[in-house]
């Protein structure tokens, strides 16, 4: 907003005509975004955390109930849905939400087995395995895939894209390989284990599309749906894009890890400063040191939405930071 300029009598008028150059507008610098910090809630007062969200502002996550046991939570409109776990199973928690609300969670039984749960319209469908006895939930997508694990009868874990009650074999995840994320086109970033995939890893970062593999950096765990990837390389946070891979930097030290990506490209993780880890935000070319937003050091920052939200935890409590 522009102050009102005082009004000038007709000499000063006159004076100011013949003395002074018309001065060009300069905008007020603009101050610096601090987050607020949001205190999400948990049910009866325990503990939680928040660990994903859609651009809507749904948020998912977990916390605890008056038993000591973990459930899977859905915070919309500043209300906090507990939503359950499978039949005679103790725990869940919440991965991933889409843009339609669907849920994507891993519900845990007593006798330690797992199941990947997609909770949709207020109902747990159990996913089921790929023949053997445990299933894990990732991500869910727009597309209404589910991203997980589970292991056939006999073998070692699978990746697999669920939908519909289809699951479609990603093939073997090997020793010490993780599935991190994945988009709306179903590319999936994670560790793989190059050839000949024994121990001890020969692990790399990279994405997993059509069956065809991408080596991105020593590590990859955030993908958008431009297909940007996000990660680590040689110990440094990076953006990936088209086989052009655009090293982050760091906020003063030797390392930082890129952890997660909007769909406008804004990335979010940590680095070192010269004394210690810090969470930064990376936007246009340049990265924030979040500690000097309203941060903490101590704070995790899970995911990031469209509006630049981001939704994490500080210390037992599951925070939104907007």
């Amino acid at each position: 907003m522009v102050s009102p300029r005082p009004l000038l009598t007709a000499a000063t008028t006159a004076v100011a005509m013949i003395t002074l150059a018309p001065a060009p507008a300069v905008a007020a610098p603009s101050r610096p975004h601090s987050y607020r910090v949001v205190d999400l809630g948990t049910l009866n007062g325990g503990d939680g955390a928040a660990t994903a969200m859609n651009d809507r502002g749904d948020i998912v996550g977990w916390s605890t109930v008056a038993s000591g046991a973990r459930h899977a939570v859905l915070w919309r409109h500043g209300v906090i849905t507990d939503l359950g776990v499978l039949p005679g199973d103790t725990d869940s928690s919440a991965v991933d939400v889409n843009e339609f609300g669907d849920v994507a969670i891993t519900s845990f039984g007593s006798d330690y087995l797992t199941r990947a749960v997609l909770w949709r319209d207020g109902q747990l469908h159990d996913l089921g395995t790929l023949g053997g006895e445990n299933s894990v939930a990732i991500g869910v997508n727009d597309r209404r895939q589910v991203l997980g694990t589970s292991e056939p009868a006999g073998d070692m874990p699978h990746r697999f894209l669920w939908r519909d009650g289809v699951f479609a074999d990603l093939g073997r995840e090997y020793f010490y390989e993780f599935t991190a994320d994945f988009n709306n086109a179903g590319d999936v970033v994670g560790g793989f284990n190059v050839p000949p995939q024994d121990y001890p890893c020969t692990c790399v970062g990279g994405r997993l599309r059509d069956g065809v593999f991408t080596q991105i950096g020593s590590e990859a765990l955030g993908v958008n749906n431009r297909g940007q990837v996000v990660g680590a390389a040689n110990g440094r946070a990076f953006r990936w894009q088209n086989g052009t891979l655009t090293d982050l930097g760091t906020l003063g030290g030797d390392w930082s890890r890129a952890t997660a990506i909007n769909d406008r490209g804004e990335v979010v993780g940590q680095s070192t400063t010269t004394a210690a880890w810090h969470p930064f935000l990376w936007r246009n070319g340049s990265m924030t040191d979040l500690t000097t937003r309203g941060v903490w050091e101590t704070d995790s920052i899970e995911d990031i939405n469209i509006r630049g939200h981001l939704v994490g935890a500080r210390g037992n409590r599951p925070v939104l930071f907007r």
